[in-house]
């Protein structure tokens, strides 16, 4: 297959007037097969979504459902790598979800991300709170071996009692600490990253705000050049000025895109029940009773296509949304337009609505 026509992300991490080719899944530097016209396009890796809950009436959590429909429809979305999130449960719940999103042998699923169970009860968010723990090494064993090795990313709060040693274990098993639902000082989540953080959980998000006297873990996380910042572009997560801010201070090298997405994604507006309590879906914004947001119904690709309308180019739309989504991942294969590596590619048309995607070479949409 060719796809030709269109504007190609390049390992130069620039768009190029160029064709794109692949044979058996795998990007070549020439093909013999048909042609794809995506005159007037954009071709991108295949997005990567590190933090997301669950997908068009899929909680990815709290339930045996199986998986492949909600794949599907995210990759039809133009999103063909996850890492299903998890929330602060209880062990026993937590050993099974781990097991259960791991053990599907579906190579869009690149391991799990951990939202939890160690962060400061003061900023659950959407949150249970009895389900929240205090950091704790053996918990962290546990989940590593429920998860058959493959628990990729961790959210704690850096100020909790023991979050040392968990940081420091979770660096040694090369699974990627992000400081989050925290309120943490700046003094505290600086020496979260000298224990070995690297991310903040969705940016602004479930953390206290900028203060120019006490900048706190919001304030690190756009100083520290060490530090990548997820960022939720749903519009309803953040604003666009603060998200103008985030890029302006970190650059797309220092932002993972992400969409927090939750079951309601392609499921519309309405009153829904989870467990024991309800959501509500209005305008695409999810909120418990009270009004707090608790996760989102949008996609990764509708974060994207907000930031192109924001004016942000798509070269540095693919590095937020791709390259270093599989940095976080570990993934080699994919990621990058590069001669050798997967064929999972997403077209987006002139406004940037998704055109057309291919997994591993084969056309879904």
């Amino acid at each position: 297959m060719k796809i030709v026509g269109g504007s190609v992300f390049g390992i130069d991490h620039k768009m190029h007037d160029t064709d794109l080719c692949f044979e058996k899944g795998v990007i070549t530097e020439t093909s013999s097969g048909g042609e794809f016209d995506a005159t007037g396009c954009y071709v991108l890796p295949g997005l990567i979504d590190t933090h997301i809950h669950g997908t068009n009436g899929v909680c990815f959590y709290w339930s045996d459902d199986a998986l492949t429909p909600a794949l599907d429809w995210l990759t039809r979305h133009g999103v063909t790598g996850i890492l299903p999130t998890t929330c602060s449960e209880t062990m026993v719940e937590l050993e099974h979800d781990l097991a259960h999103l791991t053990g599907t042998g579906d190579d869009r699923i690149l391991g799990v991300h951990a939202e939890g169970p160690f962060i400061n009860p003061e900023k659950a968010g959407g949150m249970r709170k009895n389900r929240i723990q205090a950091p704790d090494c053996s918990t962290l064993e546990q989940m590593w071996k429920a998860s058959n090795g493959k628990l990729k990313i961790m959210t704690l709060a850096p100020e909790m009692e023991g979050a040392e040693q968990v940081i420091k274990a979770c660096t040694k098993l090369g699974i990627h600490v992000s400081m989050g639902h925290s309120a943490a000082t700046y003094e505290q989540a600086a020496l979260g990253v000298e224990w070995g953080a690297s991310r903040l959980t969705h940016t602004f998000n479930a953390m206290n705000g900028f203060n120019h006297r006490n900048p706190g873990l919001l304030g690190l996380g756009l100083d520290d050049e060490r530090v990548k910042c997820e960022l939720i572009c749903d519009l309803h997560h953040v604003a666009a000025p603060a998200i103008r801010v985030v890029l302006r201070a970190k650059g797309a090298q220092g932002v993972t895109m992400v969409s927090d997405g939750s079951m309601f994604c392609g499921m519309g507006d309405g009153e829904y029940d989870v467990g024991d309590r309800k959501v509500y879906v209005k305008n695409g914004l999810c909120t418990l009773k009270d009004g707090t947001i608790s996760a989102s119904s949008k996609c990764l690709s509708d974060g994207a296509r907000n930031l192109f309308r924001m004016g942000v180019k798509p070269e540095d739309i693919a590095v937020m949304a791709a390259v270093n989504p599989a940095k976080a991942c570990g993934c080699t294969d994919r990621g990058e337009l590069e001669v050798g590596r997967r064929a999972d590619v997403v077209v987006f048309d002139q406004n940037f609505d998704v055109k057309a995607v291919f997994l591993k070479g084969e056309r879904v949409v």
